[in-house]
């Protein structure tokens, strides 16, 4: 393996998790953000659809005292049924005072458990990619003198 191959394969397999990793800490810091800074505001649903089956879109509206109507969406998977939605029916709403449109549902952000269980995949994903790549370098770089040594006369 040579060396450029090295440090393509390093950085696929390191960078691609990294990135990853990256936006879902943007995302999980905006979540945890809004749950202890937010306000509340009381939205009402105005559409769910169901995109497949297992699967149930649900719009809403809210109408902060800052501003205009704002309106925004969630998705539940699996939806469950307990927490039917109808349009008209009332919805918790989070939003930030200073920026009224960075907004959510009351629950439905990225969970510290999904965060988690997620990071400690990337993470073993890329500790496993770097083992491998650089024991596979190391062993042919092992055993590359031996085959490249002339046979003697």
């Amino acid at each position: 393996m040579e060396f450029s191959m090295l440090m393509g394969l390093l950085v696929a397999g390191l960078g691609f998790p990294l990135i990853i990793l990256g936006v879902l800490i943007y995302i999980r810091y905006g979540v945890v953000r809004l749950e202890r800074h937010g306000l509340h505001a009381q939205g009402k649903v105005i559409g769910v659809r169901y995109p497949r089956s297992n699967k149930r879109s649900v719009d809403y509206a809210f109408h902060p005292p800052e501003g205009p109507e704002l309106r925004g969406s969630f998705q539940e998977w699996p939806p469950r049924p307990e927490a039917e939605r109808a349009p008209g029916s009332p919805v918790d709403i989070l939003y930030r005072a200073d920026a009224p449109h960075d907004h959510m549902a009351v629950g439905t952000g990225l969970s510290q458990r999904f965060f988690l269980i997620t990071a400690t995949c990337l993470v073993l994903f890329a500790s496993c990619t770097t083992r491998d790549v650089l024991r596979e370098y190391f062993t042919r770089q092992e055993e590359a003198p031996a085959r490249t040594t002339p046979a003697p006369p």
